[in-house]
């Protein structure tokens, strides 16, 4: 179907589409330039943060205007469902110049809005993402963007999740991996366990509302592997089932409540990584396999060991490993994702300490989804994700396949819904072989040490230079008011070279990059440093001198923090 562009009174290309036997413009027939306006009022302000995501291409004006007005850091991603016309705006001479500028994205699909998320979003500007539609486009358009609005939704809802969790658990996870870097000196990276079940059946073991059905018929078995969350440990034990293996990831006092009183006396390797909660870690008295998020920790290995997080949760990390180490099938039971039966959790994982009732889990924002039976079932946004991620987990292992015996719960695209007996029924009769069989028997410890010494070194030249970077800048801020320009020119250099020492070791002590988010977080999103169209040069200059006096300032006082508890774990090691 060819397009049907007519021209506005005032001279600009318009489009005529029909949707639904309706036909409408996209623009005004009389007043264009003025939809034009509108479209970039609708911006309160221009930031040197904002990124923006603009439904509708129409013919490229509005865009070229938005270019004009942002910062040259700003991206944009235009969502646009004609292909017609986009292939027109790509063969036209002046609008194939607007759309090929670098920092122009056009989206049509799912995949190409998540691209954008993933190159552009992140937990520092999620806040400053702008969006904005053309001439009533979404109103045109509604029911043919629901998709997009979705994957937009769930992709700023999981960067400010973690974004939330690496402000809220910053602090816990460096003094995590500080008081756990012992036991990984002794334990096994998950990298060892690469395909070393390769065809071997594996069960994930969770704690939803219908792990009461068919916990017990795990009794016995021996010809899969059994894989276990914190929460699902003293239900397994009490079954006197004892786990291949026990994953806790969990930074946070609760997961150690759930645990307390058995995690010493389980015999099954323990699968954590650096921010695991420390007690969980001590109080486990068997071997340990480990994964890591940090830099630092690869380097002392020199080997890049797997990060498992992936999906919010412990089931995905449990999903994440069994893939990795070839398991197939991988059999779901507990895996509810939803409210089942009106309960947060399966009676014999609830906590213990603390008496919940479904009111304290339901939330005015719950939504229904369709259960394994084709029913509707209630979730919370929060369970949905981690549905969804599961589900992107299971499409990138797509030569594995997925059982979910779950028998309750919402429906996990990709995985064969049947009941555990069915699953357990057609698994090879094969023992499967220990995980102690591929452990490593090596000690760490003093490669731990040299690596801790030799940080506590780049700590003190850090603080070195961000002292002298304050000073510096001091004199630049006289020299720029006395219009002295060749001592400015002299302050830049020497800023320049400061800048560039500290950026270089900061990257070098990775040991501290949980700690140090929080305050990197709160400078760049404090409005007193933000750049705004509006602002003079004088402000501009003044946001950006106060700005990087605050920096070196949380710098220094980050890593002054660090050192005395980096110099405290070394003195622990060594006596040890």
């Amino acid at each position: 179907m060819s397009l049907n562009i007519e021209r506005s009174k005032d001279g600009y290309k318009i489009l005529q589409v029909e949707i639904d036997g309706k036909k409408q413009y996209i623009g005004s027939k009389y007043n264009h330039a003025r939809e034009i306006e509108s479209f970039i009022s609708s911006f309160e302000q221009f930031t040197d943060k904002d990124n923006y995501i603009v439904f509708g291409l129409s013919f490229g004006e509005h865009i070229e205007k938005l270019l004009q007005l942002t910062q040259n850091e700003s991206k944009i991603l235009i969502v646009e469902i004609n292909e017609e016309l986009i292939n027109y705006c790509k063969e036209d001479e002046h609008i194939s110049k607007i759309i090929n500028n670098p920092r122009i994205t056009i989206a049509q699909t799912e995949e190409e809005v998540k691209k954008f998320f993933r190159e552009y979003i992140n937990q520092m500007n999620v806040n400053n993402t702008q969006i904005a539609y053309y001439c009533k486009y979404d109103r045109a358009y509604k029911d043919n963007l629901a998709y997009i609005y979705a994957i937009i939704k769930s992709e700023a809802e999981r960067i400010m999740a973690d974004r939330n969790t690496s402000i809220f658990f910053g602090e816990d996870w460096f003094e995590s991996l500080l008081a756990n870097l012992k036991y990984m000196a002794q334990g096994t990276p998950a990298n060892d366990f690469y395909e070393k079940y390769k065809n071997k059946p594996a069960i994930i073991v969770s704690a939803g509302p219908s792990l009461n059905k068919n916990i017990g018929k795990l009794k016995g078995v021996e010809n899969a592997l059994i894989i276990s969350g914190g929460r699902t440990l003293k239900p397994l034990l009490e079954e006197n089932i004892e786990p291949t293996c026990l994953c806790v990831i969990d930074p946070g006092e609760v997961s150690y409540k759930l645990v307390d009183g058995a995690i010493g006396n389980v015999k099954c390797p323990l699968v954590f990584y650096d921010g695991t909660n420390p007690k969980v870690v001590k109080e486990h008295k068997g071997d340990k396999i480990f994964s890591t998020n940090n830099k630092f920790i690869n380097d002392i290995w020199k080997e890049d060991i797997i990060t498992l997080s992936g999906g919010g949760s412990v089931a995905h990390v449990m999903t994440i490993f069994a893939a990795y180490m070839g398991c197939n099938p991988i059999v779901f039971i507990g895996q509810d994702l939803a409210y089942t039966g009106e309960k947060g959790h399966a009676d014999i994982a609830k906590n213990k300490w603390q008496n919940m009732t479904f009111n304290d889990y339901k939330k005015d924002n719950d939504i229904y989804v369709d259960d394994i039976y084709g029913n509707k079932v209630r979730t919370s946004l929060t369970l949905n994700g981690y549905r969804l991620a599961l589900e992107e987990i299971i499409e990138a292992f797509s030569d594995t396949r997925f059982i979910n015996a779950t028998e309750g719960g919402a429906n996990i695209k990709g995985a064969e819904n049947k009941t555990l007996e069915e699953a357990l029924s057609e698994l090879d009769k094969e023992p499967i072989v220990t995980m102690e069989k591929f452990l490593r028997n090596e000690n760490r410890k003093k490669d731990i040490i040299n690596k801790l010494e030799k940080t506590l070194e780049i700590f003190k030249e850090c603080i070195l230079l961000c002292n002298k970077g304050r000073r510096i800048l001091g004199d630049f801020k006289t020299n720029y008011y006395l219009k002295n320009q060749n001592k400015l020119s002299y302050n830049i250099e020497q800023l320049d070279k400061i800048d560039n020492k500290i950026r270089e070791g900061i990257a070098s002590i990775t040991l501290i990059d949980t700690i140090l988010f929080n305050t990197m977080f709160d400078i760049e999103n404090k409005s007193e440093f933000i750049i705004t169209s509006s602002d003079n040069k004088e402000e501009i200059f003044n946001k950006n001198i106060n700005k990087n006096e605050a920096i070196y300032s949380g710098l220094k006082s980050v890593i002054e923090k660090c050192y005395e508890k980096v110099e405290k774990t070394i003195m622990e090691m060594k006596e040890e």
